[in-house]
This record gives C-alpha cells, sequence and structure tokens, in this order.
C-alpha cells in the first residue's frame, strides 16, 4: 500500500511543484517589467525636475541682467557681477537690491510650486506601480515558499514510494 501512496503522492507533488514554478516564473517575470518601469518613470521625473530647475535658474539670471541693463544702473558687463555693485550709489544699490531680493522671492515661489506639482506627479503616477511591485514581491515570496514546502513532500513522497518498492522486492535468502 505504501508504494501506491507513494507513487500517486508523487506524481501529484510533482505536479504542484511544477505548477508553482510556472506561476513563480510569471509573477518574476512582471515584477522585473514594474521594476523596470519604476526605475524608468524615477529617471524621467528626476530628468525633468532637474531640466525645470535649469530653465527657471536661467530665467532668473536674465531677469537679473535684463534689470541691470534696464534701470539705469549704468554700464553692466554679467561677466563681471563682483564688479556690479561697486559703482553704484546708495540710491541704485538699495533699488538694485530690492528688485534682486524681489526676483529671488518669485523665484522661490516658483520653485516651490513647480516642486509642488512634481510631487503631485509623482505621487499619482509613481505610487501604484509602487503598489504593484509591492504586491508582486508578496505573491513571490509566497510562491517561493509554496514551492519549498512542495519540494519537500515530493521528496518525502518519493522515499515513501521508494520504501514501498523494497516491500515488493523478492528475498533471495536461499532458506
Amino acid at each position: 500500500m505504501g508504494f501506491l501512496s507513494g507513487a500517486y503522492g508523487k506524481l501529484m507533488a510533482g505536479k504542484l511543484v511544477r505548477q508553482i514554478q510556472y506561476e513563480l516564473t510569471g509573477v518574476q517575470s512582471q515584477l522585473r517589467r514594474v521594476t523596470k518601469e519604476v526605475g524608468n518613470m524615477e529617471k524621467m521625473f528626476t530628468a525633468q525636475e532637474r531640466n525645470m530647475k535649469a530653465q527657471m535658474q536661467s530665467q532668473m539670471n536674465s531677469s537679473v541682467f535684463s534689470l541691470m541693463q534696464g534701470s539705469g544702473f549704468g554700464a553692466f558687463d554679467p561677466s563681471n557681477m563682483a564688479g556690479v555693485t561697486s559703482g553704484m550709489s546708495q540710491e541704485q544699490f538699495s533699488q538694485y537690491s530690492m528688485y534682486n531680493q524681489m526676483i529671488q522671492q518669485q523665484y522661490a515661489m516658483a520653485q516651490s510650486a513647480w516642486q509642488d506639482m512634481f510631487e503631485m506627479q509623482r505621487e499619482s503616477m509613481l505610487q501604484p506601480l509602487k503598489d504593484l511591485e509591492d504586491d508582486l514581491q508578496t505573491q513571490k515570496d509566497n510562491l517561493e515558499s509554496r514551492l519549498k514546502l512542495a519540494e519537500q513532500d515530493y521528496e518525502a513522497k518519493k522515499k515513501e514510494e521508494q520504501a514501498g518498492a523494497k516491500s515488493f522486492a523478492p528475498e533471495y535468502t536461499g532458506g
């Protein structure tokens, strides 16, 4: 009886092992795709933020340069920012400082608004993918655990079959 029970159990356990391996392969493949997509999306957001910051910095610098050239502060050489304030009167320097501070505040407010927009975009687009990635990782871990148990069951049934086969073997003791 142990032989038949072991043989049938081995067949069923082997079938379960293959089924779990098939499921695990599918989940691993899906997990790799989602992980790659998360990475690509992170790179895209980082590049967009970097480009936006560079554009904003350029616009701010342009605003400061146009302020200096169009506001009666005299000749302005953008390559010599250190010497800009040295030829100014106290009133011009005060005006320059006020305009410069205003531009800096507008830049900071715009940067904050863009940062908030990027965070909302990141959250709305990236979070579902990260949730899916977590779910797939949990499924993968679960399948790996089930696979180990199924493989152990397969080995146990295999041993049971071998032990049962020994009882069918004739004994040649010559008695």
